[in-house]
């Protein structure tokens, strides 16, 4: 799923899983397509869009996640981030992992950072994470 190239110096893997982002809509909630897939390490959240061509992964440092909780979507489990910009993400993710995802990036946002992430980026990538979600 992600290269291990990805991974900065003292960074290393809580999980990775296959999401989809929901979206509120008059009749309950709707993923969006293509899924995604997401990596919990110790300093961030990694966002990837499974797609044949190459697109990089939208990286939202854990001292962006302002909480995090599991939902309930009515039949189906999902997860709420929400971030400091104001944001927030809903994630389907199957029964099974659900907890586990809510629980590594719980994980995520008590490990030290340090001064690893600069500000700016993460506005970019969350509004270019943002683009490609509005068009599908």
């Amino acid at each position: 799923m992600f290269q291990e190239e990805l991974i900065l110096p003292g960074e290393h893997r809580l999980g990775e899983y296959q999401i989809s982002i929901i979206r509120r809509i008059p009749t309950g909630w709707s993923p969006t397509v293509p899924p995604l897939d997401a990596l919990v390490t110790n300093y961030r959240l990694l966002l990837k869009p499974q797609l044949r061509r190459p697109y990089p992964p939208a990286s939202i440092p854990s001292s962006y996640i302002t909480n995090v909780s599991e939902i309930d979507l009515g039949q189906k489990p999902g997860v709420k981030i929400c971030l400091k910009t104001g944001h927030q993400i809903h994630m389907l993710i199957s029964w099974s992992q659900a907890s586990r995802l809510a629980e590594d990036i719980k994980a995520m946002l008590i490990s030290p950072v340090g001064n690893i992430f600069i500000d700016k980026p993460i506005e970019r990538d969350i509004k270019r994470l943002i683009r490609f979600v509005s068009q599908l």
